[in-house]
Formats: structure tokens, sequence, C-alpha cells
């Protein structure tokens, strides 16, 4: 049986099955066997509409014979592995195995038959789930603290530390902005499958599948008092590199790895400038790219006062160390509701307010696109005041 004119030849073959042949003037023919002849007019006039309407003829065999699993597990190895920053390696591998560990149904299904509404499900129902908090016992579980009889010194004075910790909050359902996240990095993934195994759509496409609504933007301001008391307890830290750190993070607006990476010799202080090397790069994560950022008159006197490090480091010291020190200094500043990351968006405000152009404060502060760095600012009242009160008023 054939469909003449079409480009597409059905013919049942000796075994019993159909095989479906398509030939088109201009494209290599396609061939392909099904058990019922409906299956096989199906695909045969979907892959011929396929072709009139990209004009051109993708083989889709690797999608339709790749799982979903197969293709996560590729983006590991290809993608994930390659992320400069170990933190975020360890963070991404993690929520992917998560993903292949819970949605094993979804994950069995061919890359060429998921589907948007199969991702809908899948968004639907994570949005109504609860956080896994770990089993009693193992490793990441989240417990209130006993605190046992008898935890005295030998003086018989209570610990300093005893009954410290807070009991754990209630379990509430995964956060909008996590789903969210989740997403994104499927997304990612479909891309990656468009790429390796010639995926005609990307079943998560923004057009396709909405994500949810997310209001988690950061608004947070420090004063100068403030600032000044955040500095005196990164002073009294244990670590001799915590206050330095902090304050240069703030001067110039660098992520904390990058200034972790830093090395004297990208350090230039006659021109007022240094090099960041293997910087954050979310969009292509086998691309290493190197950013030169200013230094500001104070950033200046804070680099010429730190130690030169045998290593070459500019800071010889640990995520960890940094990132412990640093909670615990703002908690002894009554400012824990700042984060060593709003040292960005006060920076990207105080360059808007400063009358910055656009493009120089996109450059000084690695934003690669103009609505991040409206995300980071955050206008002070006071400020968006003064600027009206020099518009001329019209009598």
């Amino acid at each position: 049986m054939a469909k003449k004119g079409s480009g597409v030849t059905i013919a049942q073959r000796k075994n019993g099955s159909w095989r479906v042949q398509i030939r088109k003037v201009g494209f290599p023919p396609e061939s392909k066997d099904f058990v019922n002849h409906k299956a096989a007019d199906e695909w045969g006039m979907r892959r011929l509409a396929e072709i009139m309407a990209t004009g051109r003829l993708v083989n889709r065999r690797a999608a339709e014979r790749t799982t979903f699993a197969a293709a996560i597990e590729a983006y590991i190895e290809k993608v994930t592995s390659k992320r400069p920053s170990e933190e975020s390696r360890v963070a991404e591998e993690a929520r992917l195995r998560r993903f292949l560990r819970e949605e094993g149904h979804l994950c069995g299904h061919a890359l060429a038959h998921v589907t948007p509404e199969m991702m809908e499900a899948w968004r639907d129902r994570r949005l109504t789930e609860r956080p896994s908090r770990g089993k009693t016992g193992e490793v990441g579980a989240r417990e209130d603290e006993v605190v046992p009889a008898g935890r005295f010194r030998k003086d018989g004075t209570l610990r300093a530390n005893a009954a410290r910790r807070k009991p754990s909050k209630p379990v509430g359902t995964i956060a909008p902005g996590t789903v969210k996240r989740e997403m994104t990095l499927l997304k990612r993934i479909f891309d990656f499958a468009m790429r390796q195994y010639k995926l005609s759509a990307n079943p998560l496409d923004h057009s396709l599948v909405d994500r949810p609504s997310v209001q988690d933007a950061r608004d947070v301001r420090i004063t100068v008092r403030e600032w000044e008391r955040l500095l005196k307890q990164c002073s009294a830290s244990s670590n001799i590199w915590l206050a330095p750190f902090v304050e240069l993070g703030l001067e110039i607006g660098a992520r904390r790895g990058s200034l972790l990476k830093l090395l004297w010799s990208d350090v230039h202080l006659k021109e007022s400038y240094i090099v960041l090397r293997g910087v954050k790069n979310s969009r292509n994560a086998s691309e290493v790219r190197t950013v030169e950022v200013g230094l500001s008159p104070r950033a200046i006197k804070i680099l010429e006062a730190i130690p030169r490090s045998l290593d070459g480091r500019v800071f010889p010291t640990t995520r960890e160390a940094i990132v412990g020190g640093f909670k615990r200094a703002r908690i002894r500043a009554e400012l824990e509701h700042f984060r060593l990351h709003d040292s960005r968006h006060e920076l990207a405000s105080r360059l808007v307010e400063a009358g910055w152009d656009m493009l120089d404060v996109m450059r000084q502060g690695d934003w690669r696109d103009p609505k991040s760095v409206a995300r980071y600012y955050n206008a002070k009242g006071s400020h968006l005041g003064a600027k009206l009160a020099k518009i001329g008023r019209a009598d």
C-alpha cells in the first residue's frame, strides 16, 4: 500500500510487520518498521509534516532510543563535571541524582516521548511534596537537639554552647523557587539532548510549560554603622583573612568563589584592577571566563595591607572557614539577615545611585544582562526622593 505523491510509502513485509519509507527530493530516505498499519501511517505522516514545517529531515532515532535517564547521566558527565566551581558541581549533581532516584518512571521514557504534559504533571506534583530531611540517625537528618543532663564543665558551670541549637522549623511543601530552579536545570538537559541526540523540541520550553511564580528577590541594604559593626566582628575572628575578604567583596562586588581563587599575579594595584579567572558561567559550563574588574582606592589599601602567602593566593583560606566565620560574625553584630552575597546587592545599588553607566555597572559586577542588575539594585526611598527634588516644578 502506498500513499502516492505524498512521499510516504507503507508496505507489509513477509514477517507481518509494516515498513514506512519516506522519500523526499533533497533529503536522504528514512524508514522504520511497525507492528500494525495504523502506527506506521501515523508515524509516516507526522515525520513528513515535520519535514514540510521545518524544511529539514531530522533523524530522531537517537532521541527515540535514548532514555531521559541516559541523557541526564550524559549531562552529568559532559556538562556538570566541567563546571569550574566544586560547590556548583556537587550541588547540581546531587539535584540530578535525586531526580533520577525519585522520578524513575519519568526517566524511563525515551527522550522523544517526553511531553510537555508529563513535565507539567511533574511540576504540579513537585509543588505539593515536602522536602526530605533524612531519616533519624542518617547524615543530613535535622532533629531538635535534646540537651543531656550533666553538660557542665569540671568546675560545675554550664557550658557556653549548651542548648544553643534552635528547634527545626515545621516542614512545609517544596518552595516554588526550588521547583523553578529544577525546571531550569531540566530545560538545559533537554537543550543538551537537542544537540546530542537530535531531539526535535524541548518539552520544557518556556512557551510550553509555565514556571511557578516566585517572589524571592533580595531587598537588603546595610547602613554605614551596621557595616562598621559587622567589620569589627569580622576583625575579631580567629581567621585573619575574614575581615579583608568581606570588605573587599563589598568594594569590588566579586563573588566568594572568585575571591578565593584570586592570585597575586592577577592583582594590578598600580593600574587599579584585578583579573578574576574561572568566573561562574551558568550558560556554558565548558567555557572558562576571565573578567577584569576595577579596584576602588579603599580596595587597593585593603590589598596592600594583606600579607603575601607562599602559595600565591590572596586569601589562603577555605570556603568553609569564610562561611563559618562570617555567620558567627554577623550573629555577634546582630545582622543575621545579612548574607555574604548581599554585598553584591549593596554594590550594585551604590553604583547606580552614584550615576554609573549601566554598561559599567554590568562590567564591574560581571552581570551579563540588564535584568540581573535590576534584580540586584535596591533603591533607597531617600535616594529617589532626592532625585525628585531636583526636578523643576511647573507653576
